[in-house]
């Protein structure tokens, strides 16, 4: 693959033909030796991303800069013995970036998933669309952004090195089917329906609508990205309930995501004590 090579690719989707469930399709570019994957979740509060660069080294994707990297919401991550590592920043000049935790801002970024096989390495994250932080880009369905991807030297296992290679591409964002379309074509979606209540202390009440008979895994992810809690339920209807007590649990801010059969749903919950 070329250094240089960038392209766009959009695949339309005519949603009668295909029973396709409330969640966008995989899209995907390609730059400095980079592929970016990415779809809105289900809920259309979410953009789930799958970042893939030829190094054994950090990747990065900025998303709408307005000059090189500068006002670029950037998440940036690697893989090592200790496992992902993935901090979101913010591009403070043209060529500088600095977490958002460190001007005041908050950490919104949720690691799904990350690997480093033969000399690449993937990460596999959700973002909000809008988390409402100052340091993060807002994002919507139905636009285009650019962004910057890029990828450090091999064997930099670190947030700060000088980059091997970058460029820009740009990327359309296609909104996921919604809950009335797909109750038309027959296939329930899974989504969250809401949160109640949030913020909470001890337990919150996670109603969804999932296929009855589907298997939904439920997680539970704090900001550090770490899995704190797990379970699975069987829907047996389209409007469900879970209830999570989080009686040994600290303060502060956590991912609910949803899954089953490919599709995921997250919202964001907050517990104070």
């Amino acid at each position: 693959m070329s250094k240089t090579t960038m392209f766009f690719i959009v695949l339309a989707l005519s949603l009668w033909n295909v029973g396709l469930a409330a969640q966008s399709i995989w899209q995907s570019v390609s730059a400095a030796d980079i592929v970016f994957e990415y779809r809105i979740t289900a809920d259309g509060e979410n953009l789930e991303c799958k970042l893939t660069g030829e190094t054994t080294g950090w990747v990065a994707v900025g998303f709408n800069p307005t000059s090189v990297m500068r006002n670029a919401n950037i998440i940036i991550g690697y893989v090592n013995i200790g496992g992902a590592m993935l901090r979101d920043d913010w591009g403070n000049s043209n060529t500088s970036h600095v977490a958002d935790t460190s001007l005041g801002g908050s950490s919104d970024v949720l690691i799904v998933d990350a690997n480093e096989t033969a000399g690449q390495t993937m990460l596999h994250f959700i973002i909000p669309l809008n988390s409402g932080d100052t340091y993060d880009q807002p994002l919507s369905a139905g636009q285009s952004y650019p962004i910057i991807l890029a990828r450090g030297a091999n064997g930099a296992d670190n947030f700060t090195g000088m980059h091997a290679d970058a460029d820009f591409a740009t990327i359309n964002l296609l909104a996921p089917v919604s809950n009335e379309d797909n109750a038309l074509i027959g296939s329930p979606v899974l989504s969250i329906s809401g949160i109640y209540p949030n913020p909470f202390n001890p337990q919150t009440t996670v109603s969804f609508h999932a296929p009855k008979h589907e298997e939904v895994l439920v997680q539970i992810f704090n900001q550090r990205g770490q899995l704190i809690h797990t379970a699975k339920q069987q829907a047996s209807r389209t409007e469900n309930k879970y209830v999570w007590k989080a009686d040994n649990v600290a303060s502060g801010k956590y991912q609910v995501v949803l899954s089953s059969k490919g599709i995921t749903a997250s919202k964001m919950v907050t517990l104070i004590k």
